[in-house]
């Protein structure tokens, strides 16, 4: 079940996560749910010691992943996975669902 809560935050802010949900293909919503998830699931410790494998397990954004490695950007953390032979990692259960629901919209149009 869903529901729709009102939030209150400034607009400048708003604007800069709005931007950086465009830049990453997602939504204000994904980014908030996927925070909620992150700070009220207890059991899913990020391990300090393996961050790499943190992120391929999807314990670890993209973005902590990359700092806590001390990569450049996003490619070298897809180099570091490939040589350290371990998966991407899926995306939330929730970015499924909107892609599937995307790709349903676009065949019905086709």
């Amino acid at each position: 079940m869903l529901k729709n809560t009102t939030m209150n935050l400034p607009d400048e802010l708003v604007a800069k996560v709005r931007a950086y949900a465009a830049q990453n293909r997602t939504t204000m919503t994904a980014i908030v749910r996927e925070h909620f998830e992150a700070i009220t699931e207890p059991e899913r410790e990020i391990s300090d010691e393996d961050p790499l494998l943190a992120y391929s397990k999807g314990m670890l954004s993209r973005r902590e992943a990359v700092r806590r490695l001390g990569l450049r950007d996003y490619a070298e953390l897809l180099v570091a996975l490939g040589d350290a032979d371990l998966p991407m990692p899926l995306p939330p259960a929730h970015e499924i669902e909107n892609q599937a629901a995307t790709f349903a919209r676009l065949w019905r149009m086709g």
